[in-house]
């Protein structure tokens, strides 16, 4: 029997009939007000998106006693991870919304106002829109396809990107009023400024922009597939025009992340250790750790107590431009999960558990209060076991309404893919 804490009341779900999601835990569903929720609507859930699948985008009126699927546009960029990056455009956020396309072969985001249906298209796809709705920030897609299965978009395969690192490949800002577009990291510059020795023959990329809450800085993870096996992550803070880069962490071990407050990220990964230090040596890498993987992978799972012993893998905070580093929430420390601050209250943050066939291929719901130590499970969830540990799997995603009453969630516990929204009563 699934548990749902008395703090939540599950007040909407998605029509079982067709497959309906919304994507990552860094941005709303919900508008404003908490009427509208944006859906995307698709007729398969048991496979990647191949060249020409479409989505549906839309959304459903909550204001309705029997919402209906209210189509509003399509897209050819899309992920069951990240959905089509579409979101409610502030300041507003209650009229227009932004999300990814192609046009004439190229990746586009376009801006759409629901009532008059007038479109604006930008020459970029964007990753992460500011509050104010001025601006976003950007990464080539076209060199993401051949780097994140899973989290690519179809329809452009461009062979020139196909390569370990790609000339000129960086970040960009996007000023969503004038068009006008500018690189403010350079992956090059990153590569040659803060050179390890496993870099070398490594496959390169950036992802997972994240603005803080006043949109003065933002963070970035440099990712690269070392050519010996496994991943190294480091995450960066910068201004918005690039400038005063910081290595927030080099510890190999980045996982998701979300600001607390202007000055403070919650991050789930590892600090520097010896396993970690060592892992930054290709020699040690290539003569030590690569004939030993194929023994650690088959006798001790990434989500074991002997991994996070090895990776000292947990939560933490981060302190900008600091070494300042704490673990904290040490209950909920043996698995990674996507956090999100509940708006207008920094101590609380929700997260989620991926399922696993240890825990009956169940997800969890939690929340957790640091300034008490508390930790409170809210939900749990069931998965369809097959889509599990594939790229096409659903994590919950919890995403935290624009005014703090609402968690929506992506999954697949009623059998096919759907949202769920609950109304907080209390944390």
């Amino acid at each position: 029997k699934k548990y749902i804490s008395s703090m939540l009341d599950l007040i909407f779900k998605t029509p079982l009939r067709r497959n309906y999601f919304f994507g990552y835990y860094d941005k709303s569903p919900l508008d404003l007000n908490s009427q509208k929720l944006l859906a995307l609507e698709v007729n398969f859930i048991n496979r990647l998106p191949i060249d020409g699948d479409i989505a549906s985008i839309g959304y459903f009126d909550l204001k309705d006693k029997s919402p209906e699927f209210i189509k509003l546009s399509e897209t050819k960029t899309f992920n069951f991870q990240q959905g089509c990056m579409v979101q409610w455009l502030g300041p507003e956020f209650d009229r227009e919304i932004i999300y990814n396309d192609i046009e004439n072969n190229k990746f586009v985001s376009i801006i759409l106002d629901i009532e008059t249906k007038e479109r604006k298209v930008f020459p970029f796809p964007v990753y992460s829109v500011s509050k104010d709705g001025d601006y976003a920030l950007c990464i080539d897609f076209e060199r993401h396809f051949y780097c994140r299965p899973g989290y690519n978009y179809q329809g452009i395969e461009n062979p020139v990107k196909n390569k370990s690192i790609v000339d000129n490949d960086g970040i960009w800002k996007l000023n969503l009023k004038n068009k006008k577009i500018e690189k403010i990291i350079d992956l090059a510059f990153l590569i040659e400024n803060y050179f390890i020795s496993n870099m070398v023959n490594a496959t390169h990329y950036l992802e997972h922009m994240m603005i803080n809450p006043s949109g003065t800085r933002f963070a970035f993870l440099h990712r690269w597939q070392m050519e010996e096996g496994g991943i190294y992550d480091r995450i960066f803070t910068a201004d918005l025009d690039g400038n005063n880069l910081y290595l927030l962490n080099d510890s190999g071990r980045v996982g998701h992340y979300c600001w607390k407050n202007d000055d403070e990220i919650l991050m789930y990964g590892g600090l520097l250790n010896s396993i970690n230090t060592l892992r930054k040596n290709k020699n040690l890498l290539k003569y030590l750790f690569k004939p030993l993987l194929p023994i650690y992978h088959k006798f001790i799972q990434d989500t074991s107590r002997i991994s996070k012993v090895l990776t000292g893998d947990s939560y933490l905070i981060l302190s900008d431009k600091t070494n300042i580093k704490l673990k904290v929430a040490n209950e909920i420390s043996a698995e990674d999960g996507h956090p999100s601050f509940i708006s207008n209250n920094s101590n609380i943050f929700i997260t989620d558990t991926y399922p696993r066939n240890q825990n009956n291929n169940t997800a969890t719901l939690i929340s957790y209060d640091l300034s008490l130590n508390k930790k409170v499970l809210l939900a749990e969830l069931n998965s369809i076991p097959e889509c599990d540990e594939t790229g096409w799997r659903c994590d919950l995603h919890p995403k935290c309404s624009l005014n703090g009453k609402n968690i929506i969630i992506d999954t697949m516990d009623s059998g096919s893919r759907g949202i769920y929204v609950y109304k907080i009563s209390q944390l």
